[in-house]
C-alpha cells in the first residue's frame, strides 16, 4: 500500500563492501520505480572504496590503502579495500550518493535496534542507519534533495534501510555487539 511515484519518493540506504549486493538492489529499484527511487550507499569510514572508486573515476585501480585509509573496521562484511570495478561503472549514473559512518555508531544502532524492535544485526547491517538523518540534515543532503526538487515531497517519502546479516551470529558474539553498543550508548558519546 506505500505508492513509489513523483509525488512519492523512495529512498533506500544499502551498505556497501565490494559493490556487488547493493549494486545489484540499487540497478533492481532503478529499473522498477526509475526517478522515483533515489539509493545511497553506506560505507565505514575506514574503508570507504566505493566512494573512493566512483569518486575518483579509478573504480577498481584505487584502493584505500593507496591514500593511507587502513581498512580497519568493525564492519567485517564492509571492510574492503578496493570496490568492484563493474558495479562503480555501472551505478555512476544510477546512484544517488554515498555516505560513511564510524564503527562506534555501529555498535550504538545495532544495540537501539535490538531494544526498539527487538531485531538483532550485525555491524555492517546497520551501516544505512544514519542515511535519513544525513540526507536532511547534512549539507550534502540537503543540496540533493534540493537539487532534485525533492524538499517539498519528504513528508510523502519512503525510507528503507538494507539491514542484511547478522542471523548467521553466534549468540555469544551478537551479545557482545550488543553489550558494546549499550557501553558506548552509555558514555553519552554523540551518534
Amino acid at each position: 500500500g506505500i505508492n513509489i511515484d513523483g509525488q512519492h519518493p523512495l529512498f533506500v540506504y544499502l551498505p556497501c563492501g565490494v559493490g556487488g549486493g547493493p549494486g545489484g538492489v540499487a540497478f533492481g529499484l532503478k529499473i522498477l520505480f526509475g526517478s522515483h527511487v533515489h539509493c545511497f550507499f553506506a560505507e565505514p569510514t575506514h574503508s570507504p572504496c566505493m566512494l573512493l572508486g566512483m569518486m575518483t573515476g579509478l573504480h577498481n585501480q584505487i584502493s584505500v590503502q593507496d591514500l593511507g585509509i587502513d581498512n580497519i573496521t568493525e564492519a567485517d562484511g564492509l571492510a574492503v579495500g578496493r570496490p568492484s570495478g563493474f558495479v562503480g561503472k555501472t551505478m555512476e549514473k544510477l546512484l544517488s550518493g554515498i555516505f560513511t559512518i564510524e564503527d562506534d555508531k555501529l555498535y550504538k544502532l545495532l544495540a537501539m535496534l535490538a531494544d526498539t524492535e527487538d531485531i538483532y544485526i550485525e555491524p555492517s547491517a546497520a551501516a544505512g542507519f544514519t542515511g535519513p538523518s544525513w540526507l536532511i540534515k547534512t549539507y550534502e543532503g540537503k543540496e540533493y534533495l534540493k537539487s532534485m526538487r525533492l524538499l517539498d515531497k519528504m513528508d510523502n517519502s519512503s525510507h528503507i534501510v538494507w539491514a542484511t546479516g547478522g542471523s548467521m551470529v553466534p549468540d555469544a558474539i551478537m551479545m557482545s555487539y550488543y553489550h558494546k553498543g549499550k557501553s558506548l550508548i552509555a558514555s553519552k558519546k554523540k551518534i
